[in-house]
């Protein structure tokens, strides 16, 4: 019999997977979702002989078209799995052990989640990084993302109408594509999501995507560079669209043979005509310091300043402070933001940030 993670279970076994080897054994057929859980006996020994099961949290989440009164124990929580699920939608990690795919997975998790969590859980999902609370950096680097916005789609569109679906497509539109790390990925949250909502309305057009260069320090043979964040301009008739690259600096980036690269990095982006904005740790901190620093990409890329009124003003300052608190709040590993709206909605202050921004009905 299988057993089929679901839930955070399956969102850690796949970040644990991810920094071992590819996802999925390739084996035919596909795996489906299993009748039963294993009672509590044959879990543990199941637990004994997989060193990936008895790495993971408790208690397990796990998937079942049959479950015994949704049981719910300090070792297993079970879960229903009321219809039908499309092709793919299950993957084998090792014999008898399967996992939700991460398409799946996101529906799974919406019906828990705020809106602004799932954009941030997608963003991972889609990302070039796995959170790992054991690594040094809290974080290791995937070579590909677990899925991507056309495969996520397919899910969608072969699920219909089902429950968490609408949800997952909005946060589709706002989530990041190929961030490299959780920080890359709330700068460029911050930085696209609509000013309502607490952002800055640039566009993202791309994110460590390959730029070809020039190389200063190789006879200006052609290179690549691939910038954290590239924002870009309006598009005009007859004029080539303008951008900027937007890159997050951390700890790392102090060593010297970092910031010799760093220096020719931004050297080649501006030979090409492509400005760079370094934002460090401090500054990313500093809602002044972010503000003005928007006002500047503004003023490279043309783009107008948004009009508003003193009264609007103060509106949006005051949400893109909530936004940048919400998002630190959200590590991605514990999930609270509907409590915490919960908890904000019983003291009358939906008006700091609009509750689209978070997905409450």
């Amino acid at each position: 019999m299988d057993i089929l993670l679901s839930h955070t279970t399956a969102l850690e076994a796949l970040r644990t997977w991810g920094a071992q080897g590819p996802i999925g054994t390739g084996a035919a057929p596909a795996p489906e979702v299993p009748e039963k859980v294993p009672l509590q006996a044959e879990l543990l020994a199941r637990i004994g002989d997989n060193d990936l099961l008895a790495s993971l949290s408790r208690p397990l989440h796990l998937l079942a078209t049959r479950t015994r009164g949704s049981r719910r124990t300090a070792l297993v929580h079970e879960h229903l799995q009321s219809g039908p699920l499309p092709g793919g939608s299950v993957i084998r990690l090792a014999p008898g052990l399967c996992c939700i795919a991460p398409e799946e997975l996101a529906v799974e998790m919406s019906l828990s989640l705020t809106l602004l969590e799932l954009v941030v859980l997608l963003s991972e999902l889609m990302g070039l990084y796995a959170i790992c609370l054991s690594c040094r950096k809290g974080m290791h680097q995937r070579e590909r993302p677990l899925m991507t916005p056309e495969s996520l789609l397919s899910h969608l569109d072969a699920l219909g109408t089902r429950r968490g679906t609408r949800l997952v497509r909005r946060a589709l539109a706002m989530a990041c594509v190929r961030s490299g790390s959780p920080r890359e990925t709330k700068l460029a949250l911050r930085l696209s999501l609509k000013p309502s909502l607490g952002g800055y309305g640039l566009h993202v057009l791309s994110m460590n995507e390959p730029l070809e260069v020039r190389r200063i320090h190789d006879r200006m043979q052609r290179g690549v560079r691939r910038p954290d964040i590239l924002v870009a301009g309006p598009e005009r008739p007859g004029q080539e669209r303008k951008v900027a690259a937007v890159e997050y600096n951390g700890v790392d980036h102090d060593a010297p043979e970092r910031i010799a690269e760093d220096a020719n990095r931004t050297n080649e982006l501006v030979a090409i005509d492509v400005p760079e904005f370094i934002v460090r740790r401090e500054q990313y901190r500093d809602l002044a310091y972010m503000d003005g620093l928007v006002e500047r990409i503004r003023e490279r890329l043309g783009i107008a300043r948004p009009a508003a009124g003193p009264e609007r003003r103060r509106r949006l300052r005051r949400a893109r402070w909530e936004l940048y608190l919400e998002l630190e709040r959200i590590d991605g590993v514990t999930w609270g933001g509907r409590e915490r709206e919960r908890a904000r909605a019983g003291t009358g202050a939906w008006d700091v940030v609009p509750t689209e921004a978070y997905g409450l009905d």
